[in-house]
């Protein structure tokens, strides 16, 4: 499995989007997700491994930078399952709920 690690300051949900969306651009798809708080999405996804260099440019292009460079493993024919942390650099307040008082 290929890890990989990214930093972005964009909007959560915005952020997200655009990571699945590089994905399924590249011809890989999402297997699933894992969300931090506002803090940390993990995505494993399956990708042709040829697609790699693109879906790392995609990723740049909004503004979700890679924390390492993509491997040359695109002489591979298969697809290759990879995982996507993405940390959340923000100021704003964590998710929050409403919590009802007590007594």
């Amino acid at each position: 499995m290929l890890l990989l690690e990214a930093s972005t300051r964009r909007d959560f949900h915005v952020a997200v989007s655009d990571a699945a969306d590089a994905i399924a651009m590249a011809g890989g798809w999402v297997i699933s997700h894992q969300f931090y708080s506002r803090t940390l999405a993990v995505i494993a996804f399956q990708i042709p491994a040829e697609a790699l260099s693109s879906f790392g440019e995609a990723l740049s292009n909004v503004e979700i930078k890679l924390h390492q460079p993509i491997p040359e493993i695109a002489k591979q024919s298969d697809e290759i399952p990879a995982s996507l942390a993405i940390t959340f650099v923000q100021d704003g307040p964590d998710f929050r709920r409403d919590v009802p008082a007590f007594g």
